[in-house]
């Protein structure tokens, strides 16, 4: 028999998820607890998912996808390793004023000992990365010293701390502004270079 799936549980389910991951980490984000928050049956959540880790997986998969094609249209299109870089930033920026909880999510995964990331979607940040080092390396505005793990370091996970750093340091709804995304690039241009 096949299963019935109503598209608005399965993203009360996504949404709950993001929540409760964000607010009380991977290990504090229960199956049960997602079920409830989401306002469904803990049975619909196990008929669509094996477990809290595959839902989480299948997010954060998507909210990667998200990020690699708009990266990988970027690298397409001839640009200079600053311009590649600001367009990258600039686009965390978009996500994270239109959908906060995906970038929080993001960084609660990437700081959580307890959740490990997909190989595949490590191998795909990676696949990236390793562009951006050879279009930064051919250009002469890179360091030649720094590998693919420092790029990861600085430009991911720096964008995403950054960015968190603004939810944390306010009380009220946050717009990342140009001249937050200015000053970034300026700090990533300090280190990189």
């Amino acid at each position: 028999m096949a299963r019935i799936t109503d598209q608005k549980k399965i993203e009360r389910l996504k949404q709950a998820t993001m929540k409760l991951v964000v607010e009380r980490g991977f290990g504090g984000a229960s199956a049960a607890l997602i079920a409830k928050e989401a306002e469904v049956a803990s049975g619909y959540f196990y008929m669509h998912y094996k477990g809290k880790y595959e839902m989480v997986n299948s997010i954060l998969q998507e909210v990667y996808q998200e990020v690699f094609e708009e990266f990988e249209l970027l690298l397409q299109e001839k640009l200079t390793f600053w311009e590649l870089i600001g367009k990258m930033v600039r686009h965390f920026v978009t996500i994270a004023n239109s959908e906060p909880i995906k970038v929080k999510f993001l960084y609660v995964l990437t700081n959580d000992y307890s959740f490990v990331i997909d190989p595949h979607i490590r191998e795909k940040t990676y696949e990236i990365i390793r562009k951006v080092k050879e279009l930064g390396h051919n250009a002469g505005v890179l360091d030649k010293k720094l590998g693919e793990e420092d790029l990861f370091l600085i430009l991911f996970i720096n964008t995403i701390q950054f960015i968190n750093q603004r939810y944390k340091n306010s009380t009220q709804k946050v717009t990342i502004s140009e001249d937050d995304i200015e000053h970034v690039l300026y700090v990533f241009k300090k280190v990189l270079s």
